[in-house]
């Protein structure tokens, strides 16, 4: 990737960061992606939590595998898949910042020391050829420049028989000018240049030699943070604005608010679909070409379930003084949680 656009990436998530910690509860889930709805599901943190077991089962990463998570954010994939599978995990980001918090979870979270960070661009590492079992990527391929790059480099690190798993927003083909405005909008609110073409995404893979590639569409299940997130735009942009014209928030914080409407209506397009990809480097043992043959075993991971009442998380009266900032906390998140799961409600 280009330094320019190297440095957009990292000016966004750093400046950015303070929006997933309000939102999508950084702090605690540590995930910067969408979240995993199912009919269990009751919290938009439980959500987050789920797409951590959906990347595991859907890879079917095991205990004696090596895994590269290229794109680790602060690290909470990869804290979820030593911990509960056993595995080694090297997780890898353009952001110095993500690096430094990532190495504080692992120092609080990390109970076998089986997780490793470094700052690394996933197109261009340092890793020897045939390393890693597994390469994740979630909801960041699409920042690869080109976009074959990325799977080029994952195709040399990988062992043979290795795995890649690409969790992002694949793209079918714009067909008007509405279509092609409103994905560029997005884009820009994430600094990304180009979106995944499935289309082509397929034709790559091929051309560079991996085998049994599968996709699994899992929209309906992140459509309800699909939903959220426009939720979401509304006040975000109303506040950012107020608070840029103060010097509290900056231009990069500003057009982040405006991603929450610019996806959905995306979404709502046609445009885009959440999937899950997974392809092999030769020589694949498995001949199967369906996700579900695939997907046999589930793991010994319990998903999670998020009982916590919003009065608990966020008590407004606490040691006899009353929390203003809870109590904003949590009108804003039955705002935006309120009904979610409804597949019938668009907003």
């Amino acid at each position: 990737m280009t330094q320019n656009h190297t440095k957009e990436i990292q000016t966004y998530y750093d400046e950015c960061n303070r929006d997933y910690e309000i939102v999508w509860q950084l702090k605690e889930t540590m995930a910067l992606h969408y979240g995993y709805w199912d009919e269990n599901t009751l919290t938009h943190r439980q959500a987050l939590w789920n797409t951590n077991y959906q990347i595991a089962k859907h890879a079917q990463i095991k205990t004696k595998d090596h895994v590269l998570d290229a794109g680790c954010g602060i690290g909470g994939t990869s804290l979820f898949l030593s911990n509960n599978i056993g595995c080694r995990v090297h997780g890898i980001s353009l952001s110095p910042h993500q690096i430094d918090q990532a190495l504080l979870n692992k120092e609080a979270l990390d109970k076998n020391n089986l997780t490793s960070f470094s700052f690394q661009d996933y197109t261009n590492t340092d890793f020897k050829e045939n390393t890693f079992d597994v390469v994740i990527a979630m909801e960041s391929a699409m920042y690869s420049e080109p976009k074959d790059a990325f799977l080029k480099e994952s195709f040399r690190i990988l062992k043979p028989g290795g795995r890649l798993l690409v969790a992002d927003y694949f793209t079918r083909d714009t067909r008007n000018k509405l279509e092609v405005e409103t994905l560029n909008k997005w884009g820009s609110t994430w600094m990304i240049n180009e979106f995944i073409s499935e289309k082509r995404y397929l034709a790559n893979l091929e051309k560079i030699g991996y085998k049994n590639v599968m996709l699994d569409d899992l929209s309906s299940n992140f459509f309800p943070s699909i939903k959220l997130m426009h939720r979401s735009y509304y006040p975000g942009l109303f506040i950012s604005k107020i608070s840029n014209l103060f010097g509290n928030r900056t231009n990069a914080q500003v057009e982040n608010s405006k991603s929450g409407k610019y996806q959905y209506h995306s979404f709502k397009q046609g445009v885009w679909r959440y999937k899950h990809l997974i392809a092999f480097k030769p020589p694949v043992a498995l001949n199967i070409s369906n996700y579900q043959d695939y997907m046999t075993d589930l793991n010994s991971i319990t998903p999670y379930i998020d009982n916590q009442k919003l009065s608990v998380r966020f008590p407004i009266i606490s040691k006899n003084r009353v929390s203003i900032k809870n109590a904003l906390k949590r009108l804003m998140h039955f705002y935006l949680e309120k009904n979610i799961r409804d597949p019938n409600k668009w907003f």
